[in-house]
């Protein structure tokens, strides 16, 4: 007999990020998964664990690159090369490997588009 061990929407038990400072709410590409970062981490901290919330089911106003400017129903992907990603300055419109999120509400005047974080073929 099976048993729900969680709602599957963010992961659990958090992954360890690298060097660097992660912002609570913006995209990032770790471990082989798209999503949210659920807390801040420092550059200075010692404890690097957190959580993402990797589920298509909620919409986030995420920043993107100043050169990106994709339209409503637009699928967007991370540039090329390995480690980790930032949605800020790794996204890009030209198809590449797997989806990592569509545009749900264009860019803002502040850099920021609502996305739905894509987990697929991944």
């Amino acid at each position: 007999m099976g048993q729900l061990k969680h709602d599957g929407r963010a992961t659990q038990g958090g992954f360890t990020f690298p060097a660097g400072t992660f912002n609570f709410g913006d995209l990032y590409r770790l471990n082989q998964w798209n999503g949210i970062c659920l807390k801040t981490i420092a550059s200075g901290d010692t404890v690097r664990s957190a959580d993402m919330e990797i589920s298509s089911e909620r919409i986030w106003y995420v920043a993107l690159p100043a050169a990106l400017n994709p339209a409503q129903g637009d699928v967007l992907y991370w540039t090329s090369g390995a480690g980790v990603k930032s949605g800020a300055t790794d996204l890009q419109a030209a198809a590449q490997g797997s989806a990592c999120c569509k545009v749900e509400e264009t860019k803002n005047a502040q850099g920021y588009a609502a996305v739905r974080v894509l987990n697929i073929g991944v």
